[in-house]
């Protein structure tokens, strides 16, 4: 990873060619991240902070599956500003004019698509002094609830909050030191937050038609995120890490076919190409600290040394040698 910063330490902008190293760029939302589509990883990460509030704009060129928890102190909100592909939030259809909640109970689980631009609001209440601005801030989390998911809200309204947000950051963006004088910082803080509650005027459910079609639908696509969760915990857990479909089928009793549709239906692949990822995220984080390729690719599976150097060089643009390689460089 190789920052570019701003003179101003309220504004960064950090590039990423590692998933690893974007997760732990959200510092307050315990995340970790899984790379499911094929190719090179391009993120980057812009922070711009002043009093109770820091903006994290958030880019990802690759599917990723998230999975975290924000820390109890903070509100974390996510505004879409380009999110194009199959997108998922704790078992909710992600969508552009939904305003995500990323902080509460049970944690996160997020499917972001390969086109994924999302401006995260991150509030801390207990470092705003403004006594109006903390009573708003009230009645912001009353609105947005207690367990992170999609609110919908009113198109128009959410998109007048982008403009808001973007001539903001683009301010900001532009002359740092802004940031440095308080009013501006006050000015900055009241802004995003009265923005917020502007664009949850009109907090909805599903449409009016189709209303019962919607919540069947929600009904089985929650079915099948319990059942991928279930799964990601198994394939997660090193070292029993499931290595074939097979497997995971008589670990959990259920057919290939209710597997199939479940991944298809949630992350948009088949439980092979999902596993496969996980195996090659392993081997890509272990390959910093091992003492050869061989030894990692043969603890996750990879016999076929070959295929494995192919499977590894699509799904993150380089051989693992030169990981390996440019990994020991950087620790001597």
């Amino acid at each position: 990873m190789e920052p570019v910063s701003q003179p101003n330490r309220a504004v960064q902008i950090r590039y990423c060619r590692n998933i690893d190293e974007q997760a732990l760029l959200l510092d307050a939302w315990n995340q970790n991240y899984c790379q499911i589509s094929r190719g090179v990883f391009d993120g980057a990460v812009s922070l711009f902070g002043a009093g109770g509030v820091k903006v994290l704009v958030e880019r990802l060129n690759r599917t990723v599956y998230q999975r975290g928890q924000v820390l109890p102190s903070r509100l974390a909100v996510g505004v879409p500003f380009e999110l194009e592909g199959h997108a998922l939030l704790c078992g909710q259809t992600s969508h552009r004019d939904g305003l995500h909640l990323f902080s509460g109970e049970g944690g996160i689980e997020f499917l972001s698509p390969d086109r994924h631009v999302v401006v995260n609001l991150e509030i801390e209440p207990d470092a705003i002094r403004d006594a109006v601005v903390r009573s708003q801030l009230d009645d912001i989390r009353t609105l947005l609830g207690a367990r992170p998911g999609v609110l919908n809200v009113d198109p128009v309204q959410l998109q007048a909050f982008r403009q808001v947000l973007k001539q903001i950051l683009d301010t900001v963006a532009d002359r740092p030191a802004l940031l440095d004088d308080t009013g501006v910082a006050a000015a900055f803080e009241k802004s995003v937050i009265f923005g917020l509650a502007d664009a949850l005027r009109d907090v909805r459910g599903f449409d009016s038609q189709g209303h019962v079609q919607a919540r069947h639908a929600q009904a089985r696509l929650a079915r099948s995120w319990q059942l991928v969760r279930r799964v990601r915990d198994l394939v997660e857990a090193s070292p029993e890490c499931p290595l074939s479909v097979a497997e995971l089928c008589a670990r959990f009793r259920a057919s290939r076919r209710t597997l199939q549709y479940a991944f298809e239906e949630t992350l948009g692949v088949n439980p092979s190409a999902y596993i496969r990822a996980v195996r090659l995220d392993h081997v890509r984080r272990e390959l910093r600290h091992a003492a050869s390729v061989t030894e990692v690719a043969t603890r996750w599976g990879f016999w076929h040394f070959g295929n494995f150097s192919s499977e590894y060089r699509g799904q993150f643009g380089e051989l693992p040698s030169d990981t390996w390689r440019r990994c020991r460089a950087q620790a001597a």
